[in-house]
């Protein structure tokens, strides 16, 4: 069994915290740090942050978990529909504050799974 560095029980943990259903990395990683600051901080010593001319980043590291995460049968995502030509995905534009943290002009949307799916 391969081991993650994070692992899926604060994932579960940061998504109940959330204070919406839907969300964006940012939203994620703005409740995680707080929820976990020696975990956050060894993420961002492992991966760095957006601007420090890194192409995986933590947020990279962390939406890429998020997305595993929301295609296991247990999930309490929707599973993430990945971007495709002529913007069909889980995806929006996003703002200019996002893309100064996030650095990409569109942004993914995850969602949780409806009360009474799971």
């Amino acid at each position: 069994m391969k081991m993650t560095i994070l692992e899926e029980r604060k994932i579960i943990k940061t998504i109940k915290k959330l204070p919406k259903s839907s969300f964006t990395i940012l939203d994620f990683m703005e409740v995680f740090k707080k929820l976990f600051p020696d975990e956050w901080q060894k993420l961002v010593e492992r991966f760095g942050l957006f601007g420090e001319k890194k192409r995986y980043t933590v947020a990279t590291y962390l939406a890429n978990r998020l997305y595993a995460y929301s295609h296991k049968p247990e999930s309490r995502l929707e599973p993430f529909g990945k971007y495709r030509k002529g913007g069909k995905g889980d995806y929006r534009r996003a703002t200019r504050e996002e893309r100064e943290f996030f650095g990409s002009p569109w942004i993914a949307i995850y969602r949780e799974v409806e009360k009474g799916r799971m």
